[in-house]
């Protein structure tokens, strides 16, 4: 651990105060992990600011003596976006927590940085609106980390991810001055679209402090809960789904080692009378209960042609939540199971059969243990590499890199890419160049230059 010199820190304890300048061993350690298995660094340094000129006033101190910068958010990425690289400090947004106005004309909601996902889609609620976005980790994620990496959403099968509803922001930059990105309005012709540039930049370019987010009217749900015991039948029932024409706010999966560590997470198995490999499950919207209805019963009589097991189906928000249950604590039961490397790879949903092939055919080649789930709907798989018991952390990280590497190496023949959703942080940044071409980095290598000269964030 470098540390950082006392000078630097005692202008940082001015700003915020002696409270909020955390340099103790035993308190720096909760800011060494993010999600992401088995990495931890602990930082010389973390800092809490409680508003946008602090954030400022600190930076602007940063940038004079080139003292890097990482941003923690709510610390639930699985890319290492969020660990520092021991020379600088850790600036963290949790004491950016407020919710600043719920404009019901507008429809539009302005946010700090460090509101909790869910605090917020709550809050709407509570006005008879919606945030679209039902994120995995909502719970404890904050709004400006669900910006930053763009995140998606079981959801992001109807209204993408959560790019798509980001109207403005306000983003301190490298230099220290303050910038809003946009305008609050739902039009917007006037020069450079620097609202979407710096959604999903992984705080690469500036420091987000609020967030304006576009809302919607909330819809009805219905879901199906749909097991499988042929896996091809699975993926042939989701490509037919969209040739027919039909659409759904949500098509989920998870294959049979996800179900099975679910169901003893659980201890839920919903009984079947035959050996699942796969579920399907399926949510339609609508704002009348009679059309959504109609619609199930034939997506029921559809999906009831490609498997024999029951199908399981919830129209009230309590049996909806139930049905859920099972896919939103996968991720919970793997991580309760064994330390693991999350891959975010996404492909065309009509290459989601040859991607599962390729991972199934990849796993046997290295003889690895794994679950594949995620948002089959639009394409976006999560592959979960197990690490065995008997393996040590090197002999891990080193067979990681191989395997990683060639599911990556697949997902972009399939003309698909390396993250979907959770961003390149640190973990995915050895693969970049195999997935953007080298003029392209170049570009994008001299945006970051153009905003960060001196390379104080998130290096």
């Amino acid at each position: 651990m470098i540390a950082i010199e006392s000078s630097i820190l005692n202008q940082i304890e001015k700003i915020v105060g002696s409270k909020y300048l955390i340099t103790k061993s035993d308190l720096l350690y909760n800011y060494s992990k993010d999600c992401t298995s088995n990495k931890e660094v602990v930082p010389s340094a973390v800092v809490l600011p409680k508003n946008t000129q602090e954030i400022s006033d600190i930076i602007t101190l940063c940038n004079e003596t080139k003292t890097s910068v990482t941003v923690r958010g709510g610390g639930t990425g699985v890319s290492g976006g969020a660990l520092s690289n021991h020379k600088g400090i850790i600036l963290s947004l949790e004491r950016l927590n407020n919710i600043i106005e719920i404009n019901k004309v507008d429809r539009i909601a302005i946010v700090e940085s460090g509101v909790i996902t869910q605090d917020l889609r709550d809050a709407v609620l509570k006005e008879g609106l919606n945030f679209p976005q039902n994120i995995s980790s909502a719970s404890s994620c904050f709004i400006g980390g669900n910006v930053a990496v763009a995140s998606g959403s079981p959801k992001s099968l109807k209204y993408g991810t959560t790019k798509n509803y980001v109207v403005n922001l306000e983003v301190v930059l490298p230099d220290g001055s303050i910038i809003w990105t946009g305008k609050n309005v739902s039009k917007n012709a006037t020069g450079y679209n620097l609202t979407q540039l710096i959604t999903g930049s992984e705080g690469t370019l500036g420091i987000i402090t609020k967030v304006v987010l576009k809302l919607v009217p909330p819809m009805k749900e219905l879901v199906f809960m749909v097991p499988f015991t042929n896996i091809n039948n699975l993926f042939k029932c989701v490509k037919h789904f969209f040739e027919k024409g039909y659409s759904a706010s949500s098509i989920e999966f998870i294959d049979a080692v996800g179900f099975r560590l679910a169901s003893q997470f659980l201890d839920n198995t919903f009984h079947t009378t035959s050996d699942v490999q796969g579920v399907l499950w399926i949510e339609l919207e609508g704002e009348y209960p009679e059309k959504l209805m109609d619609r199930a019963i034939e997506i029921g009589e559809f999906v009831n042609l490609y498997t024999k097991e029951e199908v399981h189906i919830a129209d009230t928000p309590t049996e909806v939540k139930k049905l859920w249950e099972m896919r939103s604590k996968v991720g919970e039961a793997v991580i309760n199971h064994t330390f693991f490397r999350d891959v975010d790879i996404v492909v065309p949903r009509s290459k989601v059969d040859q991607m599962y092939e390729a991972i199934v055919i990849i796993a046997n080649k290295y003889n690895f243990d794994y679950t594949v789930f995620g948002h089959i709907g639009d394409g976006n798989f999560h592959v979960n590499i197990f690490q065995r018991k008997q393996q040590t952390i090197e002999e891990w990280e080193n067979n990681i890199a191989i395997w990683v590497k060639e599911i990556f190496l697949k997902a972009l023949e399939l003309g698909g890419t390396i993250s979907g959703e959770h961003g390149i942080g640190k973990t995915n940044l050895p693969y970049i160049e195999d997935a953007i071409p080298t003029n392209q980095l170049k570009v994008m290598n001299d945006i970051k230059k153009l905003f960060d000269v001196n390379q104080i964030i998130n290096q």
